[in-house]
């Protein structure tokens, strides 16, 4: 009996190594070729100081607090978290995130995710910007 024990756990010794090395490479492999495409290049300008904001990551959020990645200071129309631009697989898209002054796209309120437009208009409170592809 103490013979089959010792040949199953020599067996194993070297067969989970091999496995575990086996499904490194398999994953590897995938990663490499289902690669996400980078985000395409995009920047919101500030109508009013020409300022270019890059967007340069999946999910930008917008607002007076400083925990945003575009903070609009000095205005207290726009709300601490106000919308979210994000990158999906139809384009660009911006979301209101229930704020008190809304946002608008082209002068029209929006009220559910909406595709972006290069040269669109976004209004946050009363700053203004324009949307570049």
């Amino acid at each position: 009996m103490e013979d089959v024990v010792s040949a199953v756990a020599d067996v194993a010794r070297y067969l989970l190594p091999a496995l575990g090395a086996i499904v490194l490479l398999y994953c590897g492999i995938v990663l490499l070729r289902h690669r996400f495409p980078s985000p395409e290049y995009a920047a919101l300008v500030e109508k009013k100081s020409g300022e270019v904001h890059e967007l340069s990551t999946w999910e930008i959020s917008l607002g007076r607090s400083s925990a945003c990645d575009v903070v609009i200071d000095g205005d207290m129309s726009v709300s601490r978290f106000h919308a979210v631009i994000a990158r999906r697989r139809k384009g660009w898209t911006v979301i209101d995130t229930y704020s008190k002054t809304g946002t608008f796209v082209n002068g029209r309120r929006i009220d559910r995710k909406t595709i972006l437009e290069n040269g669109d208009t976004l209004t946050f409170g009363s700053a203004t910007f324009r949307f570049q592809l």
